[in-house]
């Protein structure tokens, strides 16, 4: 059986044929990922499939139930997990096999699905804060206790989730035998309050400066005054510089369009003008897309996410079939099902909100997976590898710590040609308030992943 290109350079055999979840890993790995395509053959001896590439066996293994059955999260499917080290790599890895010695002790197709499914949530066991996203990283990953490394860095396996593991492990396997995949760079900005001071009608605006003065607040009021007289650039003004920052480059604004709901979404009134005029205007500059950020309520009510989206389409230059949600909220699986009903094409809301790094073991762009229907879904899931916020606030880093911790981060993702996404906010890059020295920050990863990519 061979799938997807005429020519295929890894060959599988293995005594039966492959099951839909064996398929859609090898898919997605071995033509979307390496560019490359596989054939799977059968062979009547042994129990265990074996990985080849130009004749040159990379690795064998006996198969876990989780590919090979349509096993859902909720079953009472045992997952146990193995350090694995495969030249200078060492990687704690699900789906551990007994096995011969000379087999690999994990199916190395089943950790994938494991992890592009996220396995771990869906069936619920990872904690959750008040958000409903997970508040650390799976139990299974915090209670290991193994040394894991990579290209040079070490770490705790616990931590192993701020790294593209996947990446790294199929890298490790099969990449130095395959072209080389060259970083890719993906700008991307959440648009959570457009402005600091425009965009308010007049009777706002003055109420506002009326409760400032009041409280003391002179620099506000001052600010706003000549924000409105049109003195001085509004601070959350910063479309501009980041165009111009990267100009050439493609870059996606999330733009959030919510009906006011305190203390979450706290944006501008999506029934005045000034947030569709915004929509307009950034959709008409070259390179530059304009996604829907679905609002907090809208993951609580399909219902809420329906109106929102109804509205938002009569808004020129909105793409409302790509999302990233505010908060980066919603339950892997369950959510993805709800965007394929409403056709939601793209969905770049996977990553952790209290960490850095890939919450689906890689960080390249992958189509989702319906482990109840048992098929791919046409849903691309495009992950991030770090929210500004969390750096600041959850890991309390300072601007310079989180510079070093990304540019780590980066050289293992560059290493493995993977593609970087950040998650930043028109905000945060104001240089304001609690902001003051992330816009340097954001400088230096920019211009670091910039030297490292092709474009």
């Amino acid at each position: 059986m061979a799938e997807s290109a005429p020519h295929a350079s890894l060959v599988l055999r293995s005594p039966h044929a492959p099951s839909p979840r064996q398929e859609y890993v090898m898919d997605q790995v071995f033509c979307r990922w390496f560019k490359t395509s596989w054939t799977w053959e059968g062979r009547e001896e042994g129990a265990e499939t074996r990985l080849e590439l130009e004749g040159v066996t990379l690795g064998r293994w006996l198969d876990h139930p989780l590919v090979t059955t349509e096993v859902r999260p909720q079953d009472d499917l045992l997952v146990e997990w193995t350090a694995w080290q495969h030249g200078e790599v060492t990687l704690c890895v699900p789906c551990a096999m007994d096995a011969e010695a000379d087999c690999w002790p994990f199916d190395p197709l089943a950790a994938t699905f494991h992890a592009l499914t996220c396995w771990d949530e869906q069936a619920g066991r990872v904690a959750l804060d008040e958000h409903g996203r997970p508040r650390s990283f799976p139990e299974a990953w915090l209670s290991l206790k193994e040394t894991v490394r990579g290209f040079g860095q070490v770490m705790s396996a616990s931590q192993q989730p701020r790294w593209p593991w996947a990446d790294i492990m199929w890298h490790a396997i099969a990449g130095q035998g395959l072209p080389a995949q060259p970083l890719v760079c993906d700008w991307t900005f959440d648009v959570d309050v457009a402005f600091k001071h425009k965009g308010r009608s007049r009777l706002k605006s003055w109420l506002l400066q009326v409760r400032d003065f009041g409280l003391g607040r002179w620099a506000t009021v001052q600010e706003r005054f000549k924000v409105n007289c049109g003195w001085i650039q509004d601070p959350y003004d910063t479309y501009d510089w980041l165009l111009e920052h990267h100009r050439g480059e493609q870059v996606t604004f999330h733009v959030l369009a919510a009906t006011r709901n305190r203390p979450y979404d706290v944006g501008l009134d999506p029934a005045g003008t000034a947030l569709p005029h915004l929509v307009e205007a950034l959709a008409r500059r070259p390179k530059v897309v304009v996604r829907w950020h679905p609002g907090w309520r809208a993951l609580e009510d399909p219902n809420v996410a329906q109106a929102e989206q109804a509205r938002l389409k009569a808004w020129p230059g909105m793409r409302c079939d790509e999302v990233r949600t505010h908060f980066l909220r919603g339950c892997p699986g369950e959510l993805w099902r709800q965007w394929v009903g409403m056709g939601i094409a793209v969905d770049s809301s996977l990553g952790w909100a209290h960490d850095v790094g890939f919450r689906a073991g890689t960080s390249r762009d992958f189509m989702a997976f319906d482990v109840v229907d048992n098929k791919v879904i046409p849903l691309e899931l495009q992950p991030m590898v770090a929210m500004d916020e969390a750096m600041r606030g959850k890991l309390g880093w300072s601007a310079p710590q989180a510079e070093q911790q990304l540019t780590d981060l980066l050289e293992i993702v560059a290493t493995v040609g993977g593609a970087w996404r950040m998650c930043w906010h028109n905000t945060s890059v104001s240089d304001t308030e609690a902001w003051a020295g992330w816009k340097s920050t954001y400088v230096g990863i920019a211009r670091k992943a910039r030297s490292k990519s092709v474009g």
